[in-house]
């Protein structure tokens, strides 16, 4: 999994190529809690074999609970077709302040948005 980091002016936004490894993903996440920025996208559009197991999203959601900032907010661009709310919910119960979408142009607009 490859990913590409760019400083914009009000965000930071990551770009996700390759096929998805779990590892890498938790590796990123412990990288994105570390950042300065406010407001981030995870833009994963072209990344492939993103229809995960409940036991990976279970993963996920114990990592980015751990590493990432509860101050930040985040944007996650995901393929249309495997998007599952499973993650985003349980990390909102948990504080952190995260939404799903199938566009690039409507996840920035939200985090754009928020305050």
């Amino acid at each position: 999994m490859d990913t590409i980091f760019t400083k914009e002016p009000e965000l930071l936004h990551i770009k996700l190529n390759g096929s998805f490894d779990l590892d890498s993903f938790i590796e990123l996440l412990i990288k994105i809690g570390t950042e300065d920025k406010n407001k981030v996208i995870i833009d994963a559009t072209d990344l492939q074999n993103t229809d995960i197991s409940y036991d990976i999203r279970y993963e996920l959601i114990v990592a980015a609970k751990e590493y990432l900032n509860e101050k930040a907010k985040y944007a996650v661009v995901w393929p249309p077709i495997d998007i599952n709310n499973f993650i985003i919910s349980n990390l909102n119960r948990f504080g952190v302040t995260i939404q799903i979408f199938p566009k690039l142009a409507k996840a920035k607009k939200w985090l754009l948005s928020l305050s």
